[in-house]
């Protein structure tokens, strides 16, 4: 027993000095976390970690990271990262919870990373800068294929992209601030095409060029 106490001592105190970045990816879709996978790394002064509630729906999938954040003692105030990450979908159904989704994420600290339509347009913007309206993820997938032809959901194309990060970065900045100069809601279903997912991206390379340059 005693054993035992001085292990969970152990554990916090490595829990204390490791930062967690904590995602949350819609429903059973791997892509997401196929791609994020890849910024862990064992001498990183970080954990990523994956809190797999499976929910589709923007509210559920707060709720339910909420629910892991307090389960593993994971928290903003320790400095921890929490990112929940879903599709707009371009689903109008989808906006009211999208906004409810949004505004409990403010509460509890949460950054939501939304992509319109969909993950992939991180990926798309990796090869060229582009404001194209897409009236569909098959839309845009099909425009994706033009660079990796043989591109399928959940393919694991870090590899591929690796050295066009920065780029990607930039082209995603770039198109939030066409989209802002044109008055759209980032967070909108209407806010066609937009990604955030350059913010974990950049937060991510950033502390891995701290870790090596210690």
């Amino acid at each position: 027993m005693a054993r035992k106490i001085e292990q969970l001592k152990r554990n916090r105190k490595i829990r204390k000095i490791k930062q967690t970045v904590l995602f949350e990816f819609e429903g059973n879709n791997m892509t997401e976390e196929t791609y994020f996978k890849h910024f862990q790394n064992r001498n990183n002064d970080y954990n990523i970690k994956f809190a797999y509630g499976h929910d589709t729906d923007p509210v559920g999938m707060i709720k339910s990271l909420i629910n892991y954040m307090e389960k593993e003692d994971i928290n903003t105030k320790n400095g921890d990262k929490i990112y929940c990450v879903f599709d707009g979908d371009l689903n109008i159904n989808k906006q009211k919870r999208i906004d409810e989704a949004v505004k409990i994420a403010e509460r509890e600290n949460i950054d939501i990373i939304i992509s319109i339509p969909s993950f992939e347009l991180w990926y798309r913007l990796h090869y060229s800068y582009t404001t194209k309206f897409y009236s569909s993820n098959k839309e845009l997938i099909k425009d994706l294929k033009k660079y990796i032809p043989n591109y399928e959901k959940n393919m694991d194309v870090y590899n591929l992209l690796e050295e066009y990060t920065k780029v990607a970065i930039e082209n995603s900045k770039k198109l939030e601030e066409y989209q802002l100069n044109h008055l759209k809601n980032l967070n909108d279903i209407n806010c066609n095409p937009y990604t955030s997912v350059y913010k974990p991206v950049e937060y991510l390379l950033e502390r891995k060029n701290k870790n090596e340059n210690l």
